[in-house]
Formats: structure tokens, sequence, C-alpha cells
């Protein structure tokens, strides 16, 4: 498996942590995870994308979620998740 697919299943696996597939069809969100990968390894794939006769402009939605979700993950610190853990009751 090259590396843009082992990125877009890692990020379709993480997608499941998400609202999304309450909101959006899973093909979008498949081809929004496929548009991350792609703009991440530097792979045009614009014409491709335009064959498909999708509203890209869902699919770059989608992706922003996506990217946001990631966004706000980077700000829990291990020193917060630490300090909740011992407030629970043991």
């Amino acid at each position: 498996m090259n590396d843009a697919t082992q990125l877009t299943w890692g990020l379709i696996n993480d997608t499941y942590k998400m609202d999304l597939i309450l909101i959006h069809p899973p093909h979008l969100i498949a081809l929004a995870c496929m548009y991350i990968a792609s703009a991440h390894k530097d792979k045009d794939n614009t014409a491709w994308f335009e064959e498909l006769r999708v509203d890209m402009n869902v699919v770059k939605n989608i992706a922003m979620e996506i990217l946001d979700f990631y966004d706000s993950h980077k700000l829990i610190t291990d020193e917060r998740i630490n300090a909740a853990m011992n407030k629970l009751p043991k």
C-alpha cells in the first residue's frame, strides 16, 4: 500500500470518531479523505476529481471539518488527560 492510500485509510478510520457519518454520505467522506491525502502528498488528482461529477465544494467542506477535528484535538495535551484521569474515582 502506498503512503497516500495508507493516509486515506487512516483518515477514514478517524472519521468514525466524528459525527460526519450522521451528516454526510460515506462516499463523500471517503472522497474528502482522498482529497486531504492527495493534497498532503502533493499529488495532483484534479482531473480525476473533475471526472467524478461531485460538488467539490461539499468535498472540500467535509475535508475542512476533518482537519478542524485534528486541530481541536491538538489542544488536548497529555497533562490535561492525566489531570482528568487523576480526578476519576479509583
